[in-house]
């Protein structure tokens, strides 16, 4: 079954659609509002505007990712239909056959890699080579997304922070009553469950933050490895041998 095209950006609307529709019910039922006003710490919603941060970042590399998908479909679709292919490269731009020029994207780069560096394209391109040339194209489709995988890391990290930090104001009012009297122990009370509630409700957020945004990078990765894979494919099975069919 053919895939819709921008099949990861609908997957990824879906996904931000479903979190938005939580937040606006958690919202209404009051749930965010208590959160950032027990948390003393504020760090709650430093984290919240850092995930807001990476998913804006993810959107950007969703939609670049997407839109390499479909290129590359389109190039395939162009391949397969041509007998046999000549390669010319005029000015950046790749030719087929000298009149079917190919979009630019990451299969044609990969294709015109493999061109310039042997001065054609031949079966030794599976050597180590053109293992290292997908090594190449692997490390730039996934490098963006390694600083939000650090982002997310820090995520959690911080809101075992905030559970430190509330383990400290709630030992904070402890330690500073001499005179357990009745006034004191509700003070007390008052300030440890104070210091309970930004323990639990930093590392709630950290961990949900942390996990909505590793599961976003998780899919951008999973279709960036097909990507690759789809153009080592094509390449290897329908562009060499047309190639060296001339």
């Amino acid at each position: 079954m053919k895939e819709p095209e921008h099949i990861l950006l609908l997957k990824w609307l879906i996904l931000t659609g479903l979190i938005i529709f939580t937040v606006i019910v958690a919202w209404h039922e009051g749930v965010i509002l208590m959160l950032y006003s027990v948390d003393k710490s504020h760090i709650s919603m430093a984290i919240s505007l850092v995930y807001i941060l990476v998913t804006i970042h993810c959107a950007k590399r969703i939609y670049a990712i997407s839109l390499e998908t479909n290129l590359s479909r389109k190039i395939e679709k162009i391949i397969r239909n041509e007998d046999k292919i000549k390669i010319h490269i005029n000015d950046e731009r790749v030719l087929i056959n000298s009149k079917i020029k190919l979009p630019q994207c990451l299969m044609t780069e990969y294709i015109k890699d493999l061109f310039y560096r042997n001065g054609k394209v031949s079966d030794n391109d599976e050597s180590g080579s053109s293992s290292d040339l997908n090594d190449v194209y692997n490390s730039r489709l996934k490098g963006p997304q390694e600083i939000g995988w650090f982002v997310s890391d820090v995520m959690l990290k911080l809101g075992l922070l905030g559970t430190i930090i509330g383990f400290i104001f709630m030992l904070g009012s402890v330690a500073n009553i001499a005179d357990f009297d009745v006034s004191n122990m509700q003070k007390i009370l008052r300030h440890m469950s104070n210091g309970m509630g930004t323990a639990l409700y930093t590392t709630l957020t950290g961990l949900i933050a942390s996990v909505l945004s590793a599961m976003q990078y998780h899919m951008i990765d999973r279709h960036v490895d097909g990507l690759i894979e789809m153009t080592r494919h094509m390449t290897h099975v329908h562009v060499i041998p047309k190639i060296n069919n001339n």
